[in-house]
């Protein structure tokens, strides 16, 4: 069975299949519907069209989006009212809802993306090698501070505005965005992301900072449905911003082939180009259409010309019959993009993104099918349990997902995001080795014994669970390291772990050496004093914040080699108990060969190499 069948209509996510007849199955109650919103909403590049009026092309609208599955699905609708604009913000949505009709049963929105300037962020930080950081990181501040400033605001404004356009006891379903990224590794950015045309690379930084966007945005919009007052309809939200995670649906999944077409992409809920680096001079990129190098121009040229992106790109997605036409023809299938919320940071890219791509570019960082259908599955389950809580009858009974953060409870245990990052694998494939037979086991494993770092890793299953699936273990532990990294001053990375709970199996990762420094250290830092001996240079070194998990033997000892070329002697490396006066976590001491300590210690190259901070060179006589 394939992940559309097994997760598509909302059962599938309870494990369980809708019994037809139970009251809140029964979707006769909505005759009429409305979808109002965004570019998610219209569902750019999902299917064909849904119409092909002007107003149809225009604002991009098509016939996979999540709300013609969901018109499709609930069967009997009478009236569906969908206005939905690619490019909307909210004040455009605000004129879609107000020219609705009224007496609706059953409205779907999702909104925000493009008051946060959402063209922007993809032009400046994805599709531009014209662009740079500090163009991608103005985008991304901007957005950051709308999230802060007025998104709740307009959404609350958006729902008051549908409420006076419902019946009583109607439903408002306040559709949530998800995360385009993982960052569990570098080969995205190394390998191959950043397309044909430039781009920046996609580190691993980067895209934490557009997933905690995502999630700021999400967190918006809860606050926003959960605050607002109504007269008439239940605001009900429908987050699915996990799932994409589950089924390797986001871009940089490990093992995932540059070429969207390739199989490994086969579960990949967004639209995304071809990420193969090759050479300019005859670009294939799959479903989207040729990109094609005109002759003589050079990497000057390309340079020079902002609108040379769009002018190449060929077009074959809305239109087959329209292959050998380049953008700046634009015959009447081709939509212009929508407007962008006021304020937004603009250039020349933003505008030729925004006004002469197609959907075929268009639709990039968008809901693919089976994205709709995803979306259309976790709305359709919170209408159900909605639906049983208007009629006061028991919900559908779907065992509920948690994600739980240990850092919410302040724990003030800690570890490095790089020893946790280097277990999840093994713990994994150790599980598969050794677990115990029968039903409801527990393994458990715990690494860096008698370190800072000290953590234990741990699988629980319960409910008469007895197989393992390690490609579910995987993702659940990187999802606790992910999704659990939530802290506004976190500069180093420190991991304080969680317990995901999947159905019957419950995942947890718990640091455990609790005398650490609290509150964790934002940036590493360390003391040095060297004497000299004859024919030897004696070293006393303490730090805290980086060395924390190895002994030293694979951060401070091969750095203090490599620098001299020589092995060091009478090698020793402690761990407090506790940080000691000065707040150092471990001590180290050793000799080296003498003249060394100016070229590798009293400048802090070895230092700073093995990962600790800027200062703390050696000083001492001799």
């Amino acid at each position: 069975m394939g992940l559309a069948s097994r997760v598509l209509w909302a059962a599938a996510l309870c494990g369980a299949p809708v019994v037809l007849g139970q009251s809140y199955d029964d979707w006769s109650w909505v005759k009429s519907f409305a979808a109002v919103g965004d570019s998610f909403t219209a569902g750019i590049g999902a299917g064909g069209l849904y119409t092909n009026d002007d107003a149809g092309r225009k604002c991009s609208r098509y016939d996979q989006s999540y709300p013609v599955v969901m018109q499709r699905f609930m069967g009997g609708v009478q009236t569906f009212q969908y206005p939905a604009c690619s490019g909307a913000t909210s004040v455009d949505i605000l004129a879609q809802i107000e020219g609705l009709a009224p007496g609706i049963d059953l409205a779907v929105l999702t909104a925000g993306g493009n008051d946060l300037c959402l063209s922007n962020i993809i032009a400046q930080c994805i599709l531009s090698r014209l662009s740079s950081m500090s163009d991608c990181q103005a985008a991304l501040d901007y957005a950051t501070s709308a999230v802060g400033s007025y998104l709740e605001g307009n959404i609350q404004a958006l729902l008051q505005a549908l409420d006076a356009k419902m019946n009583q006891n109607g439903i408002i379903v306040l559709v949530q965005y998800a995360q385009y990224f993982d960052s569990s590794t570098d080969a995205c950015a190394t390998e191959q992301w950043g397309w044909p045309l430039g781009g920046l690379a996609l580190t691993r930084n980067q895209r934490n900072s557009f997933d905690a966007l995502v999630r700021r945005t999400n967190e918006a919009l809860s606050r926003a449905a959960n605050g607002v007052a109504t007269s008439n309809a239940k605001v009900i939200q429908a987050n699915w911003d996990n799932w994409s995670y589950w089924v390797g649906g986001q871009f940089c999944e490990p093992g995932q082939n540059p070429n969207p077409a390739d199989p490994s992409n086969a579960n990949l809920l967004f639209f995304k180009l071809d990420t193969t680096r090759r050479n300019l001079d005859t670009i294939p990129v799959g479903p989207i259409g040729p990109i094609k190098a005109r002759a003589n121009v050079t990497a000057k040229d390309e340079l020079e010309s902002a609108a040379w992106t769009a002018l190449e790109i060929r077009d074959r997605h809305v239109d087959d019959d329209l292959t050998n036409h380049t953008v700046s023809y634009e015959p009447p299938r081709l939509a212009r993009r929508g407007v962008t919320a006021p304020g937004c940071p603009s250039g020349t890219i933003t505008n030729v993104i925004k006004y002469l791509l197609p959907d075929g570019i268009g639709k990039i960082f968008h809901p693919t099918v089976l994205g709709h259908q995803i979306m259309a599955s976790f709305a359709l389950d919170q209408i159900r349990g909605a639906r049983a809580r208007l009629l006061h009858i028991d919900g559908p009974g779907c065992v509920t997902d948690t994600l739980e953060c240990l850092g919410d409870h302040n724990t003030g245990n800690y570890a490095s995001a790089y020893a946790l990052y280097s277990q999840t694998q093994n713990f994994c494939n150790a599980v598969a080795a050794n677990h115990p037979s029968g039903t409801n086991w527990q393994y458990s494993q715990t690494y860096y014994q008698g370190t800072p770092d000290q953590v234990v890793f741990t699988l629980t299953l319960s409910g008469g669970a007895s197989s393992f699936d390690l490609g579910q273990c995987n993702k659940a532990l990187n999802a606790i390291l992910d999704q659990c990294d939530k802290y506004a001053t976190n500069p180093m990375n420190w991991k304080q772990g969680g317990i995901n709970t999947m159905g019957s199996y419950q995942y947890e990762i718990r640091p455990t050496y609790n005398t650490r420094l609290w509150p964790y250290p934002t940036e590493p830092k360390q003391s040095c004093h060297s004497s000299y001996k004859f024919f030897l240079n004696s070293y006393d070194i303490y730090g805290a914040g980086w060395a924390t998990w190895d002994w030293g033997q694979q951060s401070l000892r091969p750095n203090s080699t490599s620098c001299f070329g020589l092995g060091i002697t009478n090698w020793h490396f402690e761990y407090f108990d506790q940080p000691d006066a000065n707040g150092y976590e471990w001590h180290a001491w050793f000799n080296s060969p003498v003249f060394t300590r100016a070229r590798c210690f009293n400048n802090n190259k070895v230092q700073n190499s093995a990962g600790g901070g800027p200062n703390g060179g050696c000083g001492g006589s001799g």
